[in-house]
């Protein structure tokens, strides 16, 4: 599969590009710095923003699906999200691509219940605008006519991958932590299976949520409000 990756030098970004690489999955990943990328035999880089219409139908065109795992990045608009997003859409509306599936987080849409309190709270107040261009981008996912799967993870990690976790659209669970290496599985096995087509399932596991994974989860919060 070819598979046009947006985000791809985040954490998650990066996880994702080098399991589609083993899988034997070719890869096309927009980025504004080649440089900061390692780049590998299954992957072109296309220098470029996705704020750029241009950048975003050429990274777009011909591939067999788009991975599109956007967030708050350094020098660019708050609504960098949603904008990106709308680019994407067009993009693949124009060259005829119809699966995408979109990385968010739970505590949007459906899974507002499925976060503790200190998180609701967090995203009413500090991160308000951060989610609300997650919901428009959400929004704007759902509206279009692609075969679209909006995946919400709960606390993301760096631990190492453990295939130990939960999915589902009626799941009755928690936002717990989740390595960034168990999210990029679950990205690649939807894309791989076609699994979720119009759906937003929540990815989670039933680990216990305590302090160290807290610390984490709130220097986080600080890094997403400083742009990083």
């Amino acid at each position: 599969m070819e598979l046009a990756v947006f985000g791809a030098t985040g954490d998650t970004g990066r996880e994702l590009t080098a399991q589609a690489g083993n899988r034997g999955h070719d890869i096309r990943a927009l980025t504004r710095s080649p440089a900061s990328f390692s780049t590998g035999s299954a992957i072109t880089i296309i220098q470029g923003n996705v704020l750029d219409p241009e950048a975003v139908s050429a990274t777009v065109e011909g591939v067999d699906a788009v991975c599109c795992l956007l967030g708050r990045t350094q020098n660019n608009p708050d609504d960098i999200v949603s904008r990106g997003t709308a680019h994407i859409v067009t993009a693949m509306e124009r060259h005829c691509v119809e699966r995408l599936v979109v990385l968010t987080s739970m505590g949007l849409g459906g899974s507002m219940c499925t976060v503790p309190w200190y998180v609701r709270l967090a995203n009413a107040t500090v991160l308000a605008d951060l989610m609300a261009d997650k919901a428009r981008q959400e929004e704007q996912v759902m509206q279009s006519e692609l075969d679209w799967t909006i995946v919400r993870p709960g606390g993301l990690t760096d631990e190492p991958r453990t295939g130990e976790y939960v999915h589902g659209v009626d799941v009755d669970v928690n936002a717990g932590p989740i390595p960034r290496a168990d999210v990029a599985e679950f990205l690649l096995w939807v894309l791989e299976n076609e699994q979720y087509v119009h759906e937003a399932p929540s990815l989670t596991t039933e680990r216990d949520i305590d302090i160290p994974f807290l610390w984490d989860q709130a220097t986080g919060v600080v890094q997403r409000l400083a742009g990083r």
